[in-house]
């Protein structure tokens, strides 16, 4: 593993992130760069854990880590999609009725009866 390696992980999960930016979701420069920092932690954290888990021989070492670098990209950025979407709808979602909304509508239906008698 060199800096060339490295950097190319790092492309890969900026590239994802810089994609991603078509998603509806976290938009200004806090959103960019939670992207950023998403994909490319993503890309170089699973490409690191790919050591652990194949024993891919030293001459074709370079694509198998970066297929595993642009799949983390993608996963981790899909996960943070996925915990930002869970966090907007239950921060926009109604919480019930405002407290003396059941009794003003009581009274508003009181008056509509009384002054139609």
């Amino acid at each position: 593993m060199n800096a060339d390696t490295i950097l190319g992980w790092v492309g890969i999960g900026a590239a994802a992130s810089l994609a991603t930016m078509i998603w509806p979701f976290r938009r200004g420069a806090i959103g960019v760069a939670g992207n950023l920092v998403a994909g490319v932690a993503g890309a170089i954290a699973v490409a690191l854990l790919s050591y652990l888990v194949t024993t891919t021989p030293r001459p074709a070492e370079g694509s198998g880590r970066i297929f595993f670098a642009a799949l983390g990209a993608i996963g981790s950025l899909c996960i943070v999609h996925a915990a930002w979407s869970r966090h907007a709808r239950s921060a926009s979602a109604p919480h019930g009725p405002l407290p003396g909304a059941a009794r003003r509508g009581s009274e508003s239906r009181g008056k509509t009866a009384s002054s139609s008698r």
